[in-house]
């Protein structure tokens, strides 16, 4: 199965998500907007965003579990680790039928290369922290963050969503 086009929208999501600024603000507004989807959609998730220094919203809705926290962690550590979407990164080992294991110097149990987790990229490069949504399949996580970040920046979701 190929993954290319999907791989290369979320490299063009990941390009064009870009804040100039980010903080609490940026962070409550977004992770309200999250919830907000997810329950119209009737679903439920653990929602978490944070600079790597320390985590500026957290919400667990009810049907959230221990289980969901764990896939959190999980997602966060591959995109602070690979510097890419959660999402891009399962789709892009699955094209090569590779896996995150000791031969990549990681523990499976510690990184999960699944979709729910999107960097926050700074205009000028950097990525500073990450947003993640664990609760849906995972597509429909990665599509809920990257949703409310183009709302949020004022950007039209048409050019970049996933098909």
């Amino acid at each position: 199965m190929s993954h290319s086009a999907d791989i290369a929208k979320i490299k063009s999501q990941e390009e064009t998500l870009v804040f100039a600024r980010f903080d609490e603000e940026n962070a409550l507004t977004i992770g309200l907007a999250i919830v907000d989807t997810i329950k119209a959609l009737n679903g439920f998730a653990l929602v978490d965003i944070r600079l790597w220094d320390r985590q500026l919203f957290a919400y667990s809705m009810p049907g959230a579990s221990a289980d969901n926290a764990e896939w959190v962690r999980r997602k966060i550590n591959v995109v602070r680790r690979y510097q890419i979407s959660s999402y891009r990164m399962g789709l892009e080992l699955a094209e090569t039928r590779r896996a995150l294991d000791a031969s990549r110097g990681v523990d499976p149990l510690d990184f999960a290369p699944h979709g729910g987790c999107f960097p926050i990229r700074m205009k000028g490069g950097p990525i500073v922290g990450c947003i993640t949504v664990s609760g849906l399949p995972q597509r429909d996580d990665h599509n809920v963050v990257v949703e409310s970040i183009s709302a949020h920046l004022g950007i039209d979701l048409a050019e970049i969503a996933l098909d």
